[in-house]
């Protein structure tokens, strides 16, 4: 099987994004004997990368992450260099490869870019911006063998969060079962389709399907007996009815993550196999 690469993405904060993907990630090694790779983006607050290696926390409160992250490979770009940069994977909790996160990702934009008269120069510079991450994984693809790369992101749509949707084969969207939480399922779609415009911008191609959204996955849903909340179950369907995406199983407050995680699945496509 080649390397799935899935995102996990919410313009939505505290819908349980970061609970996800660290959970799948565990699962996955743990229970399906795959080898993972986690990439954290989230430059605020680190919450995968001081999970796995708690001994961080400090360090990235006062961000001093001692390593090369992608942080460098965009200071790279905006610096023009072709140097190509060495990115430590470090080896977390779980037995899990982790890809730290690092505050100064805040700094991510395309407004750094070098600036030229040359439009097609620009337009260069702004495709080696959106692909950064995805060429990243190509690289370290040559030298590890991963099933799964999973990729937490910051709740935010910006030019960070198009790098990481264009390296991406598939992207989920936890998502709290309520108006308001799912507006961030809304909002990965539109991140996705305005992808797909800025690559025909870009690189005057027709179409685009690299990067599939494939549903959202409730989180934190409440029961009564075996059934979601009648408020909740109207909200999953909702949002079936939407986007035609959201997995069959949920995460609810009164099983086990570890239970739950192993049974998603949306249609054919298992997140966890």
């Amino acid at each position: 099987m080649p390397t799935r690469v899935v995102g996990f993405i919410s313009e939505k904060g505290g819908v349980g994004k970061t609970t996800a993907c660290y959970h799948i990630a565990i699962d996955l090694k743990r229970n399906h004997n795959k080898n993972v790779l986690v990439i954290d983006t989230d430059y605020q607050r680190g919450g995968i990368t001081c999970r796995f290696i708690p001994s961080l926390i400090e360090k990235f409160q006062k961000g001093e992450i001692p390593y090369s992250t992608i942080y460098h490979e965009f200071q790279s770009l905006y610096a023009d260099s072709e140097a190509e940069v060495s990115i430590d994977i470090l080896k977390g909790s779980y037995n899990i490869d982790l890809i730290p996160s690092d505050p100064r990702l805040t700094r991510v934009t395309v407004d750094k870019l070098p600036g030229s008269r040359d439009v097609t120069k620009l337009s260069a510079y702004r495709y080696r911006h959106l692909s950064i991450i995805a060429d990243l994984i190509s690289r370290i693809k040559k030298d590890h063998k991963y099933d799964y790369i999973l990729i937490d992101t910051h709740p935010e749509i910006s030019d960070l969060l198009d790098s990481v949707i264009f390296a991406c084969d598939y992207c989920v969207s936890p998502v709290k079962l309520d108006r308001q939480s799912s507006i961030g399922v809304s909002s990965t779609v539109e991140a996705i389709n305005n992808n797909v415009k800025k690559l025909e911008s870009l690189l005057e191609i027709s179409s685009y399907s690299n990067t599939v959204f494939i549903g959202a996955i409730p989180m934190m849903a409440r029961e009564y007996g075996e059934d979601l909340i009648w408020s909740m179950n109207q909200e999953y369907k909702r949002l079936q009815n939407a986007y035609g995406s959201t997995f069959e199983s949920y995460v609810s407050y009164s099983r086990k993550l570890r239970r739950r995680f192993s049974m998603f699945k949306y249609g054919n496509f298992q997140l966890v196999q």
